[in-house]
């Protein structure tokens, strides 16, 4: 098969850039290449193409016109908003997940009885709607209900890779939550998802293929940090995997993991994250569809390794495997004399009903 590897510059440093007013070394292509390499190993004839914001002319010639069977998406929203309008067969989830932000996907697993903190939104007056707390209103004294108490945690609504994620995020009073609450919505223009702050282990488990394969779950140790900040996630990582739990308690974490991705309609692939408290209860804290994927070997060490690829070489998958069955599953997509394009899957609301309207205050607790 003949596959375009789609790759956008800056794409796992941007946010943290704007977040930190800094300029971090960009490794979209060393990624990218790792991808291409993996997909060349699993026999498929693949070559990278890089994204151009201002010349959408050109990408729709270039992925469009006939040249390529299938692209593999190592990039992010746009490209997918690109790649689903234009009609071209694309790995991983659709527009109708991947373009809704962490709060509505929170909403939905509140629906479904999936374990997820309480929250509220806090944006700026602009954009303060479905029920989102304005800044101001915050500023002027506006008090969490319950059951929201402090210590509270503070991310952006919207982004990847721990972009936006400090030991600041963790706020203990008022001042606190509305400096960094600010700090997000300043920096980074969108909105700051307040959730409560759940104390314990943090766990991620990763799915691919048709019918997912749900991987061994991974445990991440923090080093001198009180949570996964994005310096921590590039540098100072110590993973545990499988995660250091009982059988039967991995065996829940991957039930958590396959019960949200698809109550989400995710597709591909993707990767659970959660935190594990000390009576081993999980509580799910996003899914991530453009999770990395690379497994580094050793002339590949100076790389970031990814979560699923460490779950994966876990298993004894190779890098050829694992993309090799995202691939596999995206391919059964690809339109047939009997299927035509577009008609690949149901809308995310034909199998998800739709979730209680939003209000000012925290989403209540699942059953």
């Amino acid at each position: 098969m003949k596959i375009a590897v789609l790759w956008r510059p800056g794409r796992n440093v941007e946010w943290q850039n704007r977040y930190l007013g800094t300029t971090i070394p960009d490794d979209a292509l060393e990624e990218a290449t790792l991808h291409r390499d993996g997909l060349i190993e699993a026999g498929h004839d693949a070559e990278l193409v890089c994204w151009r914001q201002d010349d959408l002319a050109g990408m729709l010639e270039e992925l469009g016109g006939g040249r390529f069977d299938l692209v593999f998406n190592a990039s992010s929203l746009a490209e997918v908003a690109f790649l689903e309008a234009a009609g071209i067969p694309y790995c991983g989830s659709g527009l109708d997940l991947v373009a809704l932000d962490k709060a509505a996907r929170k909403k939905i697993l509140v629906y479904h009885g999936i374990p997820t903190a309480p929250f509220f939104v806090v944006d700026d007056a602009s954009r303060a709607t479905g029920g989102a707390v304005p800044l101001a209103e915050l500023k002027n004294g506006w008090r969490p209900p319950e059951p929201l108490s402090y210590p509270l945690f503070v991310k952006p609504v919207r982004g990847r890779g721990s972009s936006g994620i400090s030991d600041e995020s963790i706020v203990h009073n008022h001042d606190e939550l509305v400096r960094q609450a600010e700090k997000i919505i300043t920096r980074l223009d969108q909105g700051a998802l307040v959730e409560r702050y759940v104390q314990g282990r943090e766990v991620t488990v990763g799915l691919i293929g048709e019918r997912p394969v749900v991987l061994t779950p991974l445990e991440i140790e923090y080093n001198q940090v009180k949570t996964n900040t994005y310096e921590h996630k590039m540098d100072r990582e110590i993973f545990h995997c499988p995660a250091r739990f009982s059988d039967s308690e991995l065996e829940r974490f991957k039930a958590v993991a396959l019960d949200a991705f698809r109550a989400l309609g995710a597709r591909d692939y993707g990767r659970v994250d959660m935190m594990v408290d000390d009576r081993g209860q999980p509580t799910v804290l996003e899914l991530n569809t453009f999770a990395g994927l690379q497994i580094v070997t050793g002339r590949e060490e100076h790389l970031h390794a990814s979560y699923i690829g460490e779950m994966a070489r876990a298993m004894g998958m190779s890098r050829s495997e694992l993309l090799g069955t995202i691939v596999e599953s995206a391919a059964r997509r690809l339109p047939t004399p009997t299927r035509p394009a577009r008609a690949d899957r149901p809308a995310l609301t034909a199998h998800t009903p739709a979730a209680p309207p939003a209000t000012n205050v925290a989403s209540p607790e699942p059953g």
